[in-house]
């Protein structure tokens, strides 16, 4: 089992169920505006096999792949840089942007201060065209058994002065920690990993890495569909020394309930080293995740050596496009812990068809091309960011009024008293709400000379009020029979911060 430990400066923390992290991330950007020094970067830790992939605005994916050689193994680590990350970057007078990149590598059995590779580029405009990004390569050398990677990708122009950047000499950056297993050989014979690739037709032959006199361009996030229904992918074995018989080979698909979906047989040449490739037309299947099943032998052998890999399939531009960060934070608000945990760890085929799903069961016109509820739950999200945001740090989805606002939308009514009048108006307030409702109010008084005056607001639904859209369709809530929601807000501090006091949600 592999393992992944998450890393993100200033702003880019998350973490599974949201708001901790966000709330860490906001602080050490506000610190960092402040020119003071930030405390330690959070710590995420995640179980799982690569891809490993990161959101933020220096988001990135990695994958990695041992092959044997001629004097042993090497392991290749792949970055790639999205195009939501080429887009947010900082530029400098000239429009441009630049990028450090660098890798390192511990192998336990050798022990010793690990390998490392730098690699510092510019970007080009065309990155970002086509979902493909920026893909780099770094190549180690290695020794089967357990082997530990860590990544970083740094916005190089990121920490000049000013409101949008961190305000210190540190720049913005993300790095991951992660572990893999080189394989070790079976029966005497070495195959490496399953390496999945981009269709080289049509890209940019600069960004092209050449192996065994082949160029491929390495796919880290094993994701197919929309900018790619070919899956390719190529592997290598080695036999013992002297062993030169003839290679087979059979390379399936499966999807996640084990059925074959497409499969190859093939052969090679006599030889000592065997390289093999395969191409699947996956375009007629849907978004999710997917297996490859790869069973190499010589003839003449009793058993094969095997690989398996995980990719998935996607669909959508969302998928390709958007940051992975900002996905997870709208599924924030429509999961539940458990299926947020679990939509964190998932590839991205398989994020996507889970948010289908989701959205496919709230339909309100499912006959139409159209999904309203979706096209709704955005623009409550982008109404959210755009009016509740906290100074410009943290994202206003995230606040007090913006989850209200995303669940019910605009209120019916709304009373609000932003420059407090001297006399009591949130005391006269909460006692109106006292004698309108059932249950108590609690202790939200704030006495003092010159009576309450903190500015309040107070955000009223009754009538047909919609249902959230985290509630599964079908359920009546039982506060949505009750025709009425009531909430208020107080801005505690007088800086423009509105928390929520109370509710009769």
């Amino acid at each position: 089992m592999s393992q992944l430990i998450r890393t993100a400066s200033f702003a880019t923390a998350r973490s599974l169920t949201g708001a901790r992290c966000r709330v860490l991330g906001a602080a050490c950007l506000a610190l960092s505006l402040l020119g003071l020094a930030p405390p330690a970067t959070a710590v995420e830790r995640q179980e799982g096999p690569p891809p490993w992939r990161l959101g933020g605005r220096t988001g990135f994916s990695c994958d990695a792949a041992a092959f044997p050689d001629s004097v042993g193994q090497h392991l290749e680590v792949y970055l790639r840089v999205p195009p939501a990350t080429l887009r947010a970057l900082a530029l400098d007078e000239g429009g441009s942007a630049m990028l450090r990149a660098s890798v390192s590598v511990r192998t336990r059995a050798k022990g010793g201060d690990p390998v490392e590779s730098v690699q510092q580029f510019s970007i080009d405009p065309a990155d970002t065209l086509q979902g493909q990004g920026r893909v780099l390569l770094f190549r180690f050398p290695v020794v089967p058994g357990r082997c530990r990677i860590d990544a970083r990708l740094e916005d190089l122009f990121s920490h000049r002065p000013g409101l949008a950047y961190s305000a210190t000499s540190r720049t913005l950056r993300t790095e991951l920690r992660g572990e893999i297993d080189v394989p070790k050989p079976q029966a005497g014979r070495d195959l490496s990993d399953l390496e999945f690739i981009w269709p080289v037709a049509g890209r940019s032959p600069g960004m092209a890495f050449v192996r065994d006199g082949q160029s491929r361009i390495p796919n880290p996030d094993r994701l197919y569909g929309l900018y790619a229904t070919q899956v390719e992918a190529a592997f290598k074995a080695r036999a013992r020394s002297g062993d030169e018989r003839p290679w087979r080979y059979v390379v399936r698909v499966l999807d996640d309930s084990g059925r074959v979906v497409a499969q190859q047989e093939s052969t090679a040449v006599a030889g000592r080293f065997m390289s093999g490739g395969v191409k699947f037309d996956l375009s007629a299947e849907r978004a999710g995740s997917y297996d490859l099943d790869a069973r190499v032998w010589q003839e003449g052998d009793a058993g094969a050596i095997t690989r398996r890999a995980r990719f998935s399939m996607g669909w959508s531009f969302e998928t390709w496009n958007r940051n992975s960060a900002d996905i997870a934070d709208e599924v924030h608000f429509l999961l539940e812990k458990e299926e947020e945990e679990r939509f964190a760890v998932i590839q991205p085929g398989e994020q996507e068809r889970m948010i289908e799903e989701f959205w496919r069961k709230r339909d309100p016109t499912p006959e139409t091309a159209m999904n309203e509820a979706y096209l709704t739950f955005r623009e409550r999200v982008e109404h959210a960011n755009a009016h509740y945001s906290q100074h410009g740090i943290a994202k206003g989805m995230f606040s007090d009024m913006g989850r209200v606002y995303i669940r019910y939308g605009e209120p019916f009514d709304i009373l609000r008293q932003v420059i407090p009048a001297g006399d009591q108006t949130l005391t006269r307030a909460l006692q109106a709400i006292i004698l309108s409702e059932e249950r108590a109010m609690g202790d939200v008084n704030q006495k003092g000379p010159g009576g309450d005056q903190r500015p309040f607001e107070v955000w009223l639904y009754e009538g047909d009020i919609p249902t959230p859209f985290d509630v599964e369709p079908g359920l009546t809530p039982g506060y949505i029979a009750k025709r009425k929601l009531l909430f208020l807000f107080v801005d505690e501090q007088g800086l423009g911060t509105y928390t929520l006091r109370y509710s009769t949600e």
